[in-house]
């Protein structure tokens, strides 16, 4: 028997059905593309790519900078920018490579942009707008829009008074993070709670490289049942690091390091670790923000107290242990590639062991059309701390414990395909919020 429709139904469905008609053929013809900027002279404006794939507000630079042609793919670009971001101890190192393409062809130039962790996020993509157009004035130049390139020297906010570089630190590089933060949702029949807080020091110089530094977290789930019973999970972690990293020479490395930590997930109510390792750079290390291709070997003590018993009926152990690891990454204008395998073991115990290898490959195909694939895996021997009594059905259900596994798989791939006009010049963010329940369903 069929149920008989309201009145308001059948408004809604003729509202609804127009409105997705008039959806899908706004998105077959599409709206115009944005016009290519040109000159007095009917020339076409620099034709600029900038490859950059975090921390570069691209929607700010494209309002910003708007006397040149945007386009979405490198093969349509003259000159292609690949950005390449480094986190030091207090400050983030942008390296802008600006890569000639075909009349630029081997016009090449780098500049960096040094960001401290103290600056606004307006400051700090203004520095990147001011880097990037520095960058772009000797292309500029090779255009017809040169014509209104202008030259300003700012010498501090008293033009008279002469500009002095302020190399006396008072912090003596040291830059210091304190976090606070906590969340909470509620239901019916479910509510969680989370508190998280940490504190950092660490000082960076061409030299040394030191940094300590304490997490805390805090997370509480409580579940009701149908038949009324209830489920409380809580699940605790504190950190504690400190290590100290001594540059020996352009391709060397050392550095020692010591940590602590509880953590219920891992049945651990205390842990303690020193350990020392040296690394080998094939590549400068002024290089590493491009390519990178390192040898390490470290060794290591590790004291451990649990909070119950574990699979070999321990309450507390030491042992010490040692390991190597290999790891290739670079960027480059087709993509970027890393991959690193590692290998540690107890010295007294050779079975207590663990390989990892992970993979990560970002590479455009042809013109916009781009695949991504990521992989890892890992044989795992040293799962030691693993309590007796195992977990129980609801402890697995919300992760509260770590499970026993000798093998751990990962991976993904993705493939991208973009085309229409190459040009992305125009900014527009209206209705671009999900806030309001413009086009979410629930």
């Amino acid at each position: 028997m069929r149920k008989p429709v309201r009145d308001g139904q059948r408004r809604s469905r003729r509202l609804i059905f127009p409105a997705l008609a008039l959806f899908t053929l706004g998105s077959l013809t599409g709206p115009p593309a944005a016009p290519a900027l040109e000159t007095t002279d009917g020339t076409e404006a620099l034709r600029l790519y900038l490859d950059c794939d975090w921390g570069c507000d691209f929607t700010f630079l494209r309002s910003q900078v708007t006397y040149v042609n945007w386009v979405r793919d490198r093969r349509d670009a003259e000159v292609h920018i690949l950005v390449t971001i480094q986190s030091g101890g207090n400050s983030r190192e942008y390296t802008f490579n600006f890569i000639g393409l075909e009349r630029f062809e081997g016009v090449d130039q780098r500049l960096i942009h040094t960001s401290s962790f103290t600056d606004t996020d307006d400051e700090r993509r203004r520095g990147i707008q001011r880097l990037l157009e520095l960058g772009l004035v000797r292309y500029v130049l090779e255009t017809p829009q040169s014509e209104g390139l202008v030259v300003e020297f700012e010498n501090g906010e008293d033009q008279g008074e002469p500009h002095t570089l302020v190399v006396d630190d008072p912090w003596n590089h040291w830059v210091y993070r304190i976090r606070l933060n906590t969340d909470f949702r509620s239901e019916d029949r479910r509510d969680s709670q989370s508190y998280q807080a940490s504190a950092s020091a660490g000082r960076t110089t061409d030299l040394w490289r030191m940094g300590m530094g304490v997490y805390y977290s805090y997370r509480e789930s409580n579940f009701e049942f149908e038949d009324g019973s209830t489920f409380k999970n809580v699940s605790r972690s504190t950190n504690y690091f400190g290590q100290v990293i001594r540059t020996l020479a352009p391709h060397w490395g050392v550095g020692v390091g010591a940590s602590s930590r509880e953590s219920t997930f891992l049945n651990l109510e205390n842990s303690y670790r020193a350990a020392a390792a040296i690394e080998y750079n094939y590549f400068p290390y002024s290089e590493s923000s491009e390519r990178e291709f390192t040898f390490a070997y470290f060794i290591g003590g590790t004291s451990l107290d649990y909070e119950e018993v574990t699979v070999f009926d321990k309450l507390e152990e030491t042992f010490t242990d040692q390991g190597a690891y290999i790891a290739f990454g670079m960027e480059r204008p087709w993509g970027e590639a890393q991959i690193d395998l590692q290998y540690s073991h107890f010295i007294d115990d050779f079975d207590r062991s663990r390989i990892e290898f992970n993979t990560n490959v970002e590479y455009r195909i042809v013109r916009g059309l781009s695949f991504d694939v990521y992989a890892g895996v890992s044989r795992i021997r040293d799962q030691i701390y693993l309590p007796k009594g195992g977990a129980t059905d609801a402890e697995v259900l919300v992760a509260r414990r770590q499970l026993e596994t000798d093998l751990s798989l990962r991976g993904g791939i993705q493939l991208r395909y973009t085309f229409g006009s190459i040009y992305n010049n125009v900014v527009n963010s209206r209705l671009s919020s999900e806030s309001g329940g413009f086009s979410r369903i629930f």
